[in-house]
């Protein structure tokens, strides 16, 4: 029916009754019907009630014949509005209309019930619960039996943040036996309906069953021989529930040898009874049972076990010619075979066990601290993301249990969010120890919590398949890789970049190949910030794609305060270096670690020490000598990370082998040379992160302050300080050792004011000299010449393995032939 509007200018409008209140679905159209009538007007709009335009991104049209359409409206467009025109210079308004958007419901409702499987004897009172959630109250929740008859429940409604929760219990005061069958508790939403049903089960009286699963077939007879494994197993089916269950053996039996269990099957009223007797005898065969005791009621199933003797070689086989001599050649045989089987298992146990770095420490009295476990910390479930809403890219690391992918994550944030993340995952290959440290890095990872310098978690998945980590993405791969590519983009001149790409040039080839198993691919270049601390990039002057020193300072102070957000968080890493630590678009460091996505038995970085592969050269005297890690360890390992950042990433300790007299070097006080790129300040805080003393070492806090206040001021640059003007040179390792022998070297300490406090020193950009040029070129022949040498030597090692293995397979097969010449005498 219309009306005419009475209540501002009369017979301006004509409206319908039916859409003065409207409620409906975002993402659908609504139709105000209010239709001018007046053949004057103009400007035909809509308004709010209060006067105010709409918001801007409301779409809708006008039609004076039609009223005014609005088209994909949101949940936030709910409100009153009205529908205007101008009338001899006079606005004229519509009655009001009130507009309520629901938000569209994109999934049907979860449904869980308590068990799969119900039992009850005729008369019993049967109660069983069914729970749901939902956006809105827009649902329905009820109870089917197996005819499709509709159940009498109770609804209990709770609205918990932006969620409905819902619960429906159904009850039957007496059952019968018609009530036998699926009791399907279903829930529907707009967007359709989920259900779960339960097997209900009616029994005249309480029962005890009992059916034999282990053996099968035999009739409960079993035979086998004297020493081998005698395994029983009976399925116990009763309600009530059992109160006792044991077995009965013809003989007492020894604790050692003798496992028996009861266990109830997940979600149900059945149980399993096993027995196992591990090296049965023979004088322990007999009849075995199972006997089950319930309310008033008993049962007994029983076994036949048959136990032979092993029987004996007779005696007159031992002098028998071709039988010794196939004893001898067994002997010589088996001798070999176990020689080399000792050696593989050997090579076996040094292979190291993959276990993550980082780790949770409990400080007590004083400075002493304990691990915790990983596996107790607690993990959220509101970390869990639908597995099905992630798309996988390219493979952006490899390792040989695990492997970071690329991905695009659909609704992680907000429900049409487009993410992209990295999500690490195990190989086929891996083992449960793999399996459950991929679960220990997950709980340590939602223990820390969110910082803008460590690689944050986002989500995870670990039901319905393997276990996912849901990472942050930083397209700029790890910091190691990145400044080797941007290394011959460092200079600002045209010269000076061609001369310095010479001697980067080899170096960056061959760190490509061999760290193509462990590193991020190289990916697209994206917007960065506008903040120092936080990812500023001014970029060079007509080269976008190059590294200032500015750049190295940021990278340096961003890892020191991720490292200092996971000391506040008594969390140890292990493992501080530039390959560990990842740059995202807007050049913010993040720390990582990449863990079982590395192949640590390919990786040159990682020596082996003990029954482990170790990071060597990144690790504390007191980590190498003691297997103390502590903060302190890692302020040591962060200080070899600064003179990667400022040597451009080039590998500590160039020109020394890990070997005897490299630890004997870190034992009296070794610190390699001052970076070509470090200012004199940088340098010094290297040498206080190396102090022999750990508690002499600054906090990754004060290393936070040190470094932000050497800020470069760019009203006051000075092109000549760019780099040191005499970089501080330490004396070649076969010198460093000599004095060690003969004397104690002079460590520099903390306690010196100058490394304590350095002063700031204002830093600005210009090229170096030639001369350093020719030098740095220098060691990198030299140290392209020491890696042909190390290739020699281990190529040489290998043939002296194979030619030993030559020589013990000839002795072996002259001894099998002097033995076949006695025998035949």
């Amino acid at each position: 029916m219309r009306v005419r509007n009475q209540n501002d200018a009369a017979d301006v409008f004509e409206v319908s009754d039916s859409s003065l209140v409207m409620v409906q679905e975002e993402e659908s159209k609504v139709l105000l019907r209010c239709l001018p009538i007046i053949p004057s007007f103009t400007h035909f709009t809509l308004h709010k009630a209060n006067g105010s335009a709409p918001s801007p991104h409301l779409n809708f049209s006008l039609d004076p014949k039609k009223g005014i359409e609005i088209q994909n409206p949101r949940p936030s467009d709910s409100g009153e509005y009205v529908c205007s025109v101008r009338v001899n210079e006079a606005w004229r308004n519509s009655p009001v209309f009130s507009i309520t958007i629901k938000k569209k419901v994109r999934f049907p409702p979860a449904v869980f019930v308590e068990v799969d499987e119900c039992i009850r004897v005729v008369g019993e009172k049967l109660q069983l619960t069914c729970n749901t959630t939902n956006p809105d109250h827009s649902i329905k929740i009820q109870w089917q039996n197996s005819n499709k008859q509709i159940l009498k429940d109770k609804i209990r409604v709770k609205k918990t943040g932006d969620v409905v929760e819902m619960e429906s219990v159904v009850t039957l005061p007496h059952v019968n036996m018609s009530n036998a069958g699926n009791l399907t508790c279903i829930a529907t939403n707009r967007a359709g309906k989920t259900f779960s049903i339960i097997s209900l089960r009616i029994a005249e009286e309480p029962f005890v069953s009992l059916k034999p699963m282990k053996p099968k077939g035999l009739n409960g007879t079993v035979e086998l021989m004297e020493g081998e494994t005698l395994e029983l197993m009976v399925e116990v089916d009763a309600y009530p529930t059992i109160q006792d269950g044991r077995w009965s053996t013809p003989r007492p039996t020894n604790s050692s040898t003798y496992t028996e269990t009861l266990s109830t099957i997940h979600r149900s009223y059945r149980q399993i009874a096993s027995l196992i007797i591990k090296r049965i005898r023979a004088d322990e065969s007999g009849w075995y049972s199972f006997n089950a005791r319930g309310a008033n009621i008993y049962a007994t199933t029983f076994f036949k076990i048959y136990v032979s003797h092993v029987s004996q070689p007779s005696p007159d086989l031992w002098t028998s010619r071709i039988f010794l001599t196939i004893v001898i050649a067994t002997t010589v045989t088996g001798t070999l075979f176990f020689t080399l089987l000792g050696v593989c298992v050997y090579r076996c146990k040094q292979t190291p066990k993959y276990e993550i770095r980082w780790k949770i420490i409990e400080v007590s009295d004083g400075n002493n601290y304990t691990y915790i476990d990983p596996t107790q910390l607690p993990y959220n479930s509101e970390w869990e993301f639908p597995r099905d809403r992630l798309t996988f890219g390219q493979v952006l690391g490899s390792g040989a249990f695990g492997k970071v992918m690329e991905a695009t994550a659909y609704g992680l944030e907000k429900d049409d969010c487009v993410t992209q993340v990295a999500v690490k995952m195990l190989k086929s290959s891996a083992h449960s120890e793999e399996k459950e440290a991929l679960m220990c890095e997950l709980k340590i990872l939602s223990h820390l919590g969110s910082h803008t310098n460590i690689v944050n978690l986002l989500g995870a998945c670990t039901h319905g398949g393997p276990v996912l980590l849901i990472t942050e993405f930083c397209s700029h791969g790890d910091l190691l890789n990145l400044l080797r590519r941007k290394a011959p983009y460092f200079m600002t001149s045209a010269f000076y970049t061609q001369e310095f790409s010479h001697i980067y040039k080899n170096l960056v080839h061959n760190h490509k190949r061999c760290n193509h198993q462990h590193s991020y691919l190289d990916m697209q270049q994206g917007q960065r910030s506008r903040d120092w601390t936080q990812g500023e990039k001014s970029g060079e002057a007509g080269d976008p794609l190059a590294l200032s020193l500015d750049d190295l300072m940021r990278f340096s102070v961003h890892v020191a305060q991720g490292m200092d957000f996971l000391a506040s968080k008594n969390c140890i890493h292990r493992d501080v270096a530039a390959r560990n630590v990842l740059v995202s678009d807007s050049l913010v460091a993040k720390i990582c670690d990449f863990g079982l996505a590395r192949d640590i038995m390919s990786d040159s970085n990682y020596v082996v020490r003990g029954n482990a592969r170790l990071p060597v050269k990144w690790m504390s005297p007191e980590s190498i000598f003691a297997c103390l890690y502590t903060v302190q360890s890692d302020v040591w390992s962060y200080g070899i990370l600064l003179w990667e950042i400022f040597s451009l990433g080039r590998s500590p300790y160039p020109d020394v082998v890990v070997d005897a007299q490299f630890y004997k070097m870190i034992r009296c006080g070794y610190h390699m040379s001052q970076p070509e790129f470090a200012p004199d300040e940088m340098y010094k805080i290297m040498k206080m992160c190396w102090s022999l003393e750990p508690t002499s070492r600054p906090t990754f806090h004060k290393l936070v302050q040190i470094i932000t206040s050497l800020h470069p001021d760019t009203s006051e640059r000075d092109p000549k300080a760019d780099f040191p003007s005499k970089p501080e040179v330490s004396p070649s390792p076969e010198v460093f050792i000599e004095s060690c022998n003969s004397s104690s070297p002079t460590v520099p300490r903390s306690s010196d004011s100058s490394l304590s406090h350095p002063k700031p020193r204002l830093i600005a950009h210009g090229p170096p000299t030639l001369q350093k040029l020719n030098v740095e070129l220098q060691d990198m022949r030299e140290e392209l010449e020491l890696l042909k040498t190390q290739h020699k030597r281990e190529i040489k090692l290998l043939m002296n393995e194979l030619d030993e293995e030559k020589k013990l397979r000839l002795s072996l097969q002259l001894e099998v032939e002097r033995l076949k010449k006695h025998m035949s005498k």
